[in-house]
């Protein structure tokens, strides 16, 4: 089932709408609390008024009491007006503040205290105790409203300053933990293509997978390298059977050298069993069968050898001897060994621990080595073989020549591609390269050791089999 197509751009484009819309949300948020917080505080200037009417109120009735001042009941009816009028406006937000029920009871209050002062009724029979008890009534309700409303305010302003920190501060962590995720899949999945890289240069390729839900442009990328990858491991494997096929050539004398003496052989002997049939004894004659058959066998081995090295098999990994490996080698070129007058001396022991690899691409490693070793020493010359165990863990195998050896300067460039030291014709500079690539595949490494007119020693390391390891096959 194919991933559903969910980029990094659109993700950061989505953040930011996110972003954008939790600032507009917010901001319409404060806004309309900020022009509530503006009613509230026009309601509690209101409700100061309220309180100052109904002090007043009380200022005048303790003057109408105490027989102070004139025009006292002008005064307070004047103020029991106001009150009377401002309770009838802003009775929607005092209900909302106090209740219905303190609310229905200063206004029985009110009416009361009311109609102790209506006009033509007799001051002398006041009922000085009725007056003080509705008015502080009203004190105490107008007090407590407008304790009630400042406390209602503060509360309002703490909700706006904790709701404030609190959703800014939630929907910072909310962004930092979604750009946490998203930048863990996105650097996590990159780190596996930065470490895939180092490994492809040492080598070693294994394809990456994706967990990924959503593809997106580093799901591009991995998919892009494991393309990559496979295109570099298939030409890779071009490029040995090509080297192959070049090794073919640069030894076909000493192949046709080895095929040519059995051919020829079994020509005499089937030129002299048709000439001399009639005077052979079967004794002789099936002597001469025998040879004729011996010397197939030979040929037959010659060119069934060679059909092994240059088959293009899949790469398989498996316990190896490496002696098998380089006496199978060796074999290859051993005409062409001896037309170049070159003396080989195998000194590798044979109970040396098993490494693990594939037998044809280690074939090939060792045929670059001895093809080189042998072009280097166009008068002749030894090339000695030795192998021991190493304290790390690794079977080092070396390659002496006794050629002309390499310089200094350039032994760091030898296992570049197409970089060669030999003249036009007689390389083509990628023998050494397929080697350091397939010794490096198989978990290994190479050190060059040479000195001039004296030889050169290459030493392969390779990494002995461990008990999980695949067992050879036959």
């Amino acid at each position: 089932m194919k991933k559903q197509e969910y980029t990094i751009r659109q993700r950061i484009i989505t953040l930011y709408v996110v972003v954008f819309g939790f600032i507009a949300i917010l901001a319409s948020s404060y806004s309309w609390q900020i022009y509530s917080l503006e009613n509230k505080l026009v309601a509690l200037e209101n409700f100061h008024d309220f309180f100052d009417n109904v002090l007043e109120l009380r200022r005048y009735e303790k003057n109408l009491l105490f027989d102070v001042g004139s025009d006292n009941l002008k005064d307070i009816l004047f103020y029991l007006g106001n009150i009377e009028e401002e309770a009838n406006k802003l009775y929607p937000d005092i209900e909302q503040v106090v209740g219905k029920e303190k609310f229905a009871n200063f206004r029985s209050n009110l009416a009361s205290y009311k109609s102790i002062f209506e006009p033509g009724r007799s001051l002398v029979k006041l009922d000085a105790e009725a007056v003080r008890y509705h008015g502080k009534a009203m004190v105490d309700f107008s007090r407590d409203l407008l304790t009630l409303k400042q406390a209602r305010i503060r509360k309002g302003l703490k909700l706006i300053l904790y709701s404030f920190i609190g959703l800014t501060a939630g929907f910072f962590f909310f962004i930092l933990l979604v750009f946490q995720l998203q930048a863990k899949s996105v650097i996590g999945r990159l780190a596996f293509v930065q470490q895939a890289t180092k490994d492809l240069l040492q080598g070693k390729f294994m394809p990456i997978i994706d967990n990924a839900i959503k593809n997106d442009e580093v799901s591009n990328l991995i998919l892009a390298f494991n393309k990559m990858g496979t295109e570099i491991e298939i030409k890779q494997e071009q490029l040995v059977q090509s080297r192959k096929l070049a090794a073919i050539g640069t030894f076909s004398s000493g192949i046709a050298h080895e095929l040519n003496n059995p051919l020829n052989n079994i020509s005499l002997s089937a030129d002299a069993l048709h000439v001399e049939y009639d005077e052979l004894s079967a004794e002789e004659a099936k002597e001469i069968i025998n040879d004729i058959i011996l010397q197939t066998e030979r040929a037959s081995e010659v060119v069934k050898d060679l059909l092994d090295f240059c088959r293009d098999k899949t790469p398989t990994s498996s316990r190896l001897n490496i002696k098998n490996v380089i006496r199978a080698t060796i074999k290859l070129i051993a005409n062409q060994l001896r037309l170049n007058a070159i003396w080989l001396e195998d000194y590798i022991p044979d109970n040396l621990p098993l490494v693990v690899g594939d037998h044809q691409k280690l074939q090939q490693v060792f045929l670059n080595l001895f093809v080189n070793a042998i072009q280097v020493m166009p008068e002749g010359g030894l090339i000695h073989l030795d192998a021991k165990l190493e304290p790390e863990g690794y079977l080092r195998i070396d390659v002496n020549d006794t050629g002309i050896g390499i310089p200094p300067e350039k032994i760091e460039d030898i296992f570049d591609p197409f970089y060669t030291t030999k003249p036009v014709g007689q390389g083509t500079g990628l023998g050494l390269s397929i080697v350091y690539g397939i010794v490096k595949k198989h978990g290994g490494y190479i050190e060059v050791n040479s000195k001039i007119n004296i030889g050169t020693t290459f030493s392969i390391f390779l990494p002995i089999k461990t008990e999980n390891d695949p067992e050879e096959k036959p």
